[in-house]
């Protein structure tokens, strides 16, 4: 059996906590199970040591998934080890300001290029970026707009 790498260490305090909170807590499944598994994976606890492959067996998850909460544990502590990594949000903004609003409105109530009937979707997001509104923008975007404006009929 190869070495336990990240080893789990609960102080008393800890351990209390994560008992209370199984107990006591409204928590995701998710959260519950990663709270077991800090549970039998503490070193410090009465009884025998149990492997991962062990743990994973009794809780019913891959043992892939118990190294897993142990090294966040190890590396990033307690909480981080019961809770979802934050996830990364885009910084950039909305592209779609009221101003690109404005101008993909009037855009689509000009007369359409020469040899098309009509304005369609994708015609208007191919010309929205040829005129330098947006550096990129999707039909369906397009279609959102026309349609908050009101002015989905046209097209």
């Amino acid at each position: 059996m190869p070495a336990i790498k990240y080893r789990v260490n609960l102080s008393p305090v800890e351990r209390t906590r994560l008992e209370n909170m199984l107990t006591y807590g409204q928590y995701d499944r998710r959260a519950s199970m990663h709270m077991r598994v800090l549970l039998l994976a503490d070193e410090c606890r009465p009884g025998k040591k149990l492997s991962e492959h062990a743990i994973a067996q009794e809780i019913g998850i891959n043992s892939q998934t118990v190294h897993t909460i142990r090294r966040r544990y190890s590396l990033l502590g307690l909480d981080a080890a019961i809770n979802r990594k934050p996830r990364s949000r885009m910084t950039t903004g909305k592209r779609i300001t009221p101003d690109v609003r404005t101008q993909i409105i009037a855009l689509s109530q000009t007369v359409p290029p020469a040899g098309k009937n009509r304005w369609t979707l994708r015609l208007l997001a191919h010309h929205a970026i040829d005129q330098h509104i947006v550096d990129r923008i999707s039909h369906e975007t397009v279609g959102k707009v026309l349609k908050s404006a009101g002015q989905q009929g046209i097209i």
